[in-house]
């Protein structure tokens, strides 16, 4: 199993990101490289040297999926999905099949492109990543490098459900007057007082049904979304700008879910990779790659 076209697209345009202005993604660079190095912190003995090696690899390519929404591929909806829109009907919103075909089946493609497929694309990514970790019992030359890559992409799927506005149809605060309060609860309060966060994760457990937790995990981040917009707006409350009191005053009132969704996005992340390993029979990993040696050619 060869690496990706995506992936190698993504190491030439790395160098673009910081030059380009950017939209909002979930919990923002940072915060997602942060979940993903507290992740492999609680990773069991038998993973964790795989990926302590390869430590700063998945730190920074957990972000690949917000890259290769830059370079134009089709991308978006895999990120999120907008609970709340009429089509899904009220809260639980049992309306929405959790079975892919079923959905495609009921709302066409073109809704399911316009409200999110975060749910199917993690259950597919999972399912990659899985097939990785049962390549090291095939010894596969490529077993090492396609866990990391798919480790990586599924991590970041698996943080975006836990931030609570990828999960709702006023994903920007646009249907109440509040735009912009994507980015400045995701990125901009981790960002300024991450030294101030008090995050505790559980201990994981393995994720073996990637597709119902993903929707279990959005269902409650659905649920969160009005005390983040109460927290905007009683901070912006007699404000002209979005300046320091401002902050302070948001996180006062955001705080408590800021902290227990990064504190389950760090427990959740290392329950999937669990889990796919565990579905796999936990093989024995190896750190490297074992490249096949290559007969020596001399000129005729």
């Amino acid at each position: 199993m060869r690496i990706t076209l995506p992936t190698v697209t993504a190491f030439l345009v790395a160098g673009l990101v910081g030059l380009t202005p950017t939209p909002s993604f979930a919990w923002g660079l940072v915060a997602h490289q942060y979940i993903m190095g507290r992740a492999i912190d609680s990773l069991p003995p038998e993973l964790k040297p795989l990926f302590e090696a390869h430590r700063q690899e998945l730190i920074v390519r957990v972000t690949d999926p917000d890259t290769w929404r830059l370079v134009g591929w089709a991308e978006d909806p895999n990120h999120f999905f907008d609970f709340g829109v009429k089509e899904y009907g009220p809260y639980p919103f049992t309306a929405v099949p959790r079975d892919y075909g079923a959905a495609l089946e009921k709302f066409g493609p073109e809704v399911l492109e316009r409200n999110g497929r975060l749910p199917w694309r993690l259950a597919e990514i999972h399912g990659r990543l899985r097939r990785a970790f049962e390549d090291f019992t095939r010894s596969s030359p490529y077993a090492v490098s396609n866990t990391v890559l798919f480790a990586a992409v599924a991590s970041h799927y698996v943080q975006d459900a836990h931030q609570p506005l990828h999960a709702t149809d006023n994903y920007d605060g646009q249907l109440t007057g509040q735009r912009g309060v994507h980015s400045r609860f995701e990125r901009d309060l981790f960002e300024r007082f991450q030294s101030r966060l008090r995050i505790t994760p559980a201990a994981p457990t393995p994720i073996l049904n990637v597709r119902d937790t993903a929707f279990d995990v959005l269902l409650v981040s659905y649920q969160l979304v009005e005390a983040i917009l109460k927290a905007d707006k009683d901070a912006a409350a007699g404000r002209e700008m979005y300046d320091d009191a401002y902050f302070e005053r948001f996180l006062a009132g955001a705080q408590p879910v800021l902290e227990r969704r990064l504190a389950e996005a760090i427990s959740a992340t290392a329950g999937m990779i669990i889990g796919a390993w565990e579905q796999a029979g936990k093989p024995a990993v190896r750190v490297r790659d074992a490249r096949p040696l290559e007969r020596v050619t001399r000129p005729q």
